[in-house]
């Protein structure tokens, strides 16, 4: 059993690096680099969770302007920072994506 466990996690991981490779081919296709580039998330409205999210983006060039929902449930995080190239947005939604309840836009 724990085989098939180890199969299909090392399938998924195989789709999620194809999804960031052809990721990556669209963004050196359609971006100039430095440039800056907008991330744009929905997160449940927890204090720990924005922290997080925003810890992730350290450079002291960055903006962040948020927006909570009419229930006050979630917060949409909008992100301006600057890249150096298609790398630098594949890592930064790679640790986004590692905090639970996130979704990206």
């Amino acid at each position: 059993m724990d085989k098939k466990i180890e199969i299909l996690e090392n399938n998924r991981n195989q789709h999620i690096d194809d999804f960031y490779l052809k990721f990556k081919e669209k963004l050196e296709q359609t971006h100039m680099f430095p440039s800056d580039y907008i991330f744009k998330y929905i997160v449940p409205s927890e204090q720990s969770i924005i922290a997080r999210l925003c810890a992730i983006f350290d450079d002291p060039n960055t903006s962040f302007s948020t927006r909570d929902s009419k229930n006050g449930k979630y917060t949409s995080i909008t992100v301006k920072v600057p890249v150096n190239d298609a790398d630098d947005i594949i890592i930064y939604y790679r640790q986004a994506s590692a905090i639970d309840g996130i979704m990206a836009l």
